[in-house]
């Protein structure tokens, strides 16, 4: 066991930047990471296997699962089963800043909508 510092730092796009850190928890059975997205930006995707959990750190987010509105503050936590498409949109002032864990680990799993 280690503990890593889950600061995002990979720019993935002007929006939104991650800290993967599956590999360097050697987490095997689950897959992690730490997003920070920008004020006013959403994401939307599917996954075909993987169940998802959301942990909002700081700011507020609007999660849309399975035909359902979620408002989630610091510190609310989700769970999303797979299969059902969802967008999350950072609806505060602010960056917005979550954590997801997902399980099981599949690679390319995702499908962005």
């Amino acid at each position: 066991m280690k503990v890593v510092h889950a600061a995002p730092t990979e720019q993935v796009s002007e929006q939104l930047s991650v800290k993967r850190m599956t590999d360097e928890l050697e987490a095997g059975k689950m897959r992690a990471n730490v997003f920070t997205l920008a004020e006013g930006s959403m994401m939307r995707h599917t996954h075909r296997e993987q169940e998802e959990l959301y942990l909002v750190l700081d700011g507020t987010a609007e999660l849309e699962a399975g035909g359902l509105i979620h408002k989630l503050g610091e510190r609310d936590a989700i769970a999303v089963p797979p299969g059902v498409e969802r967008r999350l949109g950072n609806v505060g002032w602010g960056p917005l800043t979550f954590v997801v864990v997902a399980a099981p680990p599949v690679e390319g799993d995702g499908e962005k909508r």
